[in-house]
């Protein structure tokens, strides 16, 4: 379908039929991957597996920070909010606990929770 439309100077013009019809169709978006990008990977080749641990350690004490379930953590370190769960027999993960001791009290990144570099 095409409108025919006087234009000023009162010369015919062919009109579009549609306002789409009047614009070039481009493609957006070539080499952009759809979904959830891949991870890339951080890791030198000459990583230590003292960094390992550490790392798994963090994400241990990290997931103790995030439950809820053993009352709150502002204002404690973790030890002493493991105490204070395992005195109301809440049951924290004796994991955090192992680490802890292991590690010990001297590293500010173990001793104090997550959200204490946060808020």
């Amino acid at each position: 379908r095409v409108l025919v439309a006087l234009s000023t100077r009162g010369t015919r013009t062919m009109a579009p039929a549609k306002v789409t019809d009047a614009f070039q169709a481009t493609k957006r978006g070539r080499g952009v991957a759809k979904g959830k990008p891949k991870a890339k990977s951080v890791r030198a080749a000459d990583t230590k597996p003292e960094n390992d641990t550490t790392e798994e350690y963090l994400n241990i004490l990290k997931s103790f920070d995030m439950t809820s379930k053993f009352g709150p953590a502002l204002g404690l370190t973790r030890l002493e909010r493991w105490e204070r769960a395992e005195k109301l027999d809440l049951s924290p993960p004796a994991d955090v606990l192992r680490i802890l001791r292991e590690v010990g009290e001297d590293d500010p990144e173990i001793r104090e929770c997550v959200w204490e570099r946060i808020v």
